[in-house]
């Protein structure tokens, strides 16, 4: 699948007084401001520090999906409906973080980390390739985590895949076995993946909800 990028819509001039500047500077901060603090955190934060399954936590301790950050309103409810997802979840990212961080080894940016919430920092906030390919990498490996932990037993909602033998496979090879739940794998990761860019409500044709447009397309390109 490929990977999309939108350009920025240019900026028109705007003939203002002078006692007006100072207005509209204060103004423009405000604005970039807000849109830096809402697009600060991510689901990718969950690489960054190890989560501990749910059944370690004592009785009395602050619930597990209040205690991690990073998460959208849609997300956080995924959490609280599977939380024995999480600790797979945060595995997805930390694989597709290194995973990232090898392809693009020998780059100027090598898809290099921060410490705070937002893993990779204001690099995030351009629709580059770069971007593109470390949205792509992040859910692809969610899917992979994700399918994998169905095969071992570790999720409660799934278990081995049953997917019937491909018709293109050679004779010689042997079909049996427990294999990786993709197709779960790949549903998971799309409600949870892509619930952050849905909650979204931009109007039509304007930078952000092309943007938003970008992050579905490239999140469904890593998935496949």
């Amino acid at each position: 699948r490929r990977l999309f990028t939108f350009p920025f819509l240019g900026r028109g001039r705007m003939d203002v007084r002078m006692n007006q500047g100072h207005l509209l500077l204060a103004v423009t901060l405000i604005v970039c401001n807000s849109q830096l603090l809402v697009v600060a955190n991510s689901w990718w934060s969950l690489a960054m520090n190890p989560i501990q399954r749910p059944e370690m936590y004592i009785i009395g301790a602050q619930p597990l999906c209040s205690q991690l950050t990073g998460l959208s309103q849609g997300q956080r409810k995924l959490c609280q409906l599977y939380q024995d997802h999480m600790v797979y979840i945060g595995e997805g990212a930390k694989t597709g973080i290194k995973e990232c961080q090898y392809q693009f080894r020998q780059r100027r940016w090598n898809c290099s980390t921060v410490d705070n919430t937002s893993v990779f920092g204001r690099v995030m906030h351009i629709g580059s390739r770069e971007t593109a390919f470390t949205y792509a990498i992040s859910a692809a490996g969610v899917v992979n985590a994700v399918s994998r932990a169905c095969r071992e037993g570790e999720l409660s909602t799934c278990g081995c895949s049953r997917a019937a033998r491909p018709r293109d496979l050679p004779r010689d090879w042997l079909w049996g076995g427990c294999g990786d739940n993709v197709n779960y794998g790949y549903r998971f990761a799309r409600e949870f993946v892509d619930a952050r860019e849905r909650e979204k409500n931009y109007p039509r044709g304007s930078a952000e909800h092309a943007r938003t447009l970008m992050n579905l397309q490239n999140n469904e390109a890593g998935r496949m």
